[in-house]
Order: structure tokens, then sequence, then C-alpha cells
């Protein structure tokens, strides 16, 4: 049984993180991440005409971009795990209607980047799925006009008041390839602390974060010093205080390498956010960008993501009924994969004796075998049959010539897609650009201090 404890799931073949992207609005690109995302809007309004179609044209950016960066069309998706916090999570439904992808909405509240994450690992763990999405996003206008006042108001904000977030987030989740891995989910429970007053989120969360962390550590027998980075979602300094409070109490310290997403976003020095950040696009935009960014670069190699939720609506705070809280914890790693060394070695080597051999054995000059190699991998992109062998084998398809025949084709198609006819021109180039510009260059340097000979 993958279950460990009652709440966590360690993953026998954990899903790859196989692309990510983040989308934010122009306050949150003023802020210390601002080089960390892939794109700043100057425009709040995302080029519609209401905050609402604007976080729509925002998460489907944001759906856009995770799909390029991961160089796969949208009809590959074998669903989508998506939410936000507007009325019927209509800011994702939007976003994603014209897709084509089989499409589940969730809601977590600002939790949902967590949620979202661990359905789609549990769905490609379990054998359901091969390639999913998870997505979430949140507007501060949008959702200032749904929980508190309108922007027009003016009301005063108290100092446990937390800014919401303009951002969107995406991960695509595959079933092998190379990457970070969720390599285990810890679902929360829902609790209440009582809390009654909508502007102190951090002290609602709090003791949902506790929960979930302590059934993690729990469940699985590890302490915080595992992580290289433990992060909860939108606590912001008050819940931050909160949560380390909690746990000083059992005898145990999250160590130094505890943080909040809403304290990330922002310069709270600097910003007005009061608390700092939240939102569901909070923990998603800091989560696809700097946390897997940082994981890319090898600044950390276990990190813990414990995005947090305010499970409420208008009408259940103007009723005055206590803040329920929530929180999901996804553990990923950057983990050593030796069968993806093993394939990148068969695959690579194979392509390399392949061509040794016709070197040795055949009177074909090494400058036709390599043209050969260019024009089977274009051949073969073109089928289709070249990108699956290159998510299987990883570098040991794409490094050999054959990969850079099929970058071409790929490039084709794209511009095709995008310019028409005229893509046939130019789109191989494109996408090929950087290789060629190398073969130019090294082949120039190898010429000047070698003498070539002729094969005999």
């Amino acid at each position: 049984m993958k279950k460990t404890g009652k709440q966590t799931i360690i993953f026998s073949a954990p899903p790859v993180i196989a692309a990510s992207a983040a989308v934010v609005g122009e306050k949150e690109g003023q802020g210390p991440l601002s080089k960390c995302f892939d794109f700043v809007s100057p425009d709040d309004y995302f080029g519609e005409k209401s905050w609402e179609k604007a976080e729509s044209a925002m998460l489907t950016r944001c759906f856009t971009l995770c799909c390029d960066k991961a160089k796969l069309s949208p009809s590959m998706l074998d669903y989508v795990f998506a939410g936000d916090l507007l009325n019927q999570c209509m800011g994702s439904a939007y976003a994603f209607k014209d897709s084509g992808v089989p499409y589940f909405g969730l809601y977590g509240a600002c939790s949902t980047m967590g949620e979202s994450l661990s359905l789609a690992a549990m769905a490609i763990d379990g054998g359901f799925a091969e390639t999913v999405m998870a997505a979430t996003s949140s507007h501060f206008c949008s959702s200032e006009r749904q929980f508190r006042f309108p922007l027009e108001y003016g009301g005063q904000r108290t100092p446990s008041a937390q800014w919401t977030v303009t951002g969107a987030g995406s991960v695509i989740l595959k079933s092998c390839g190379e990457g970070a891995k969720i390599s285990a989910v810890t679902t929360g429970v829902i609790t209440d602390a009582g809390i009654t007053d909508a502007n102190n989120m951090g002290a609602a969360m709090a003791p949902a974060a506790y929960a979930t962390l302590s059934a993690h550590f729990a469940d699985t027998g590890r302490t915080p010093a595992y992580y290289d980075l433990i992060v909860t979602g939108d606590l912001g300094a008050f819940g931050h205080d909160n949560l380390e409070e909690l746990f000083r109490r059992d005898g145990t310290s999250l160590g130094e390498h505890y943080t909040d997403c809403g304290l990330l976003i922002y310069d709270r020095t600097a910003q007005d956010v009061h608390a700092g950040g939240s939102g569901c696009g909070c923990s998603a935009s800091v989560f696809c960008s700097y946390i897997l960014g940082g994981i890319a670069d090898g600044r950390w190699k276990k990190v813990l993501f414990a995005p947090t939720g305010a499970l409420m609506s208008p009408t259940s705070t103007q009723q005055g009924v206590s803040i329920s809280g929530i929180c999901h914890a996804v553990a990923v790693e950057a983990l050593m994969d030796w069968l993806m060394y093993l394939k990148t070695f068969l695959i690579g080597g194979a392509l390399c004796a392949i061509a040794q051999i016709l070197i040795d054995k055949t009177k074909l000059t090494p400058a036709r075998i390599l043209t050969s190699y260019v024009v089977a991998g274009v051949i073969l992109g073109a089928l289709g049959l070249y990108g699956p062998l290159a998510d299987w084998a990883g570098a040991g398809a794409t490094v050999p010539l054959t990969g850079f025949g099929n970058v071409l084709a790929e490039g084709v198609k794209k511009a095709v897609a995008k310019d028409g006819f005229l893509g046939v021109f130019t789109g191989g180039l494109t996408a090929a650009a950087a290789g060629i510009c190398a073969a130019i260059f090294f082949g120039i340097i190898v010429a000047l201090l070698c003498k070539p000979k002729a094969k005999k």
C-alpha cells in the first residue's frame, strides 16, 4: 500500500515536474522575486474590461506559457486540476473553457496549488494519466470585491491584514522524464481555531499548517531537518510566527530554513502590504518560479511545500461563522534517477555506436553520416516518433544530431501553426539558432587548430 500513516502517500514512481510557469501583476513584479517570474503584466486588467475576466486571462497566459516550456500542445494533457477564489471557481473555468482538456475544478482556497499538485500526482502514480497540469490563480481586485469591500470604498486595513496576490502558477507533471519529482503528499484535515476576523487569515490558517506538518513528520518519520526548505503558503507575518510558536510548544523547531510565500513575494518595508501576501496566486506563483528555480539551480534538493487556505465565503463571514483552515503538504525532491541515467546511456551510446560502425565499415564520409543523422531526426520528428523517444531517454536522444533534426522539425511545425507557409522557412532556423551558432563557432575554432584530411 502506498499510503503511509493516516494522511500521507509516498509515491513508488514519483511524478516528474516537467515544466512550470508564473504570471503576476505589476505590484508583484516590483517585489524581490521580480526576476523569477515568467511574465509581469504592466496592466492589472490584462487587456480585459473587468477584474474577473482579467484573472481568467492571466491564468490562460500562464497555461500557455507552461505548455510552451514543456514543448507540448494542450491536447497532450490528460487532465487539468485547477481552481481559484471566485464564486464557483469561475476564474479557472473560463481560463480553460476553450482548451479542450478534461478539467477538474477545485476549491481549496489559498491551498489550491497544494491540492491540485497532490491530486495530479496521485492520478499519475495511480496509472490514470501520463501528463497532467495543476494550476491556480488569484487577483487582488476581484478578491477584494468578493470577500471584503469594493476598492472605491477605501477602508482602512488592519495590521494583520494581507494583500491578495495578483498572480497565477501552473505546473505540468509527467510520469517520467527529467526534473524535480513529487516524492510524497500529505492531505490536510480541516481545523478551526474559532477565528472570525476575515482580516486575520494567518491566525486562522496557522493551526491547519501545524496539523498537516505534524502529520507529515509523524507519518514519514522525518524531522524538519530532513528538508532544505520548508515553506508554507500564505500565513504572512502573524501566521508564520503563530506556527513557529505552536511547534515550540511541542519542543520542535522548524529551523532557519522555514519561511512563508506571503513573506517572500513582497518587500513589506517598501510595499504597503501589511502582514504580507495571500491568495491562491501567492503560493502558486512563488512555487512555480522561485522555489522550483532554486531546486533546478541546486540551491535546494528537498523542499516541503505546504500552502494553506481559509475555507470561508462572504456569507459565512457576514454571519460571523468561524473561519476553518486547511493545508496540504507536497514534498518535492531532486531525486537521482538511476533509471534515467541508464536509458540516457543506452540510447546515446547506441546512436554513437551506429555512427562509429558506419565510419569503420562503410565508405561514407563523416559529413554524410552526420547529415544522415540530422535528416533522420527531422523525419522522425515530423512523424511524431522522436518526441516520445526524447521524453523516455532524455539527453541520450536530445544531444546527438538526431535530436538536432528533431528540434528543426518541431520548430517548423510550431512556426507553420503560427505563421502559415512562411514558417516552413523560419521555424527550423529559429528553433535551432543556438545549436547552429555553436556549430559554426566551434567549427571555425577546430578548422584553425587542426588540418582536416579526406577519408581514404
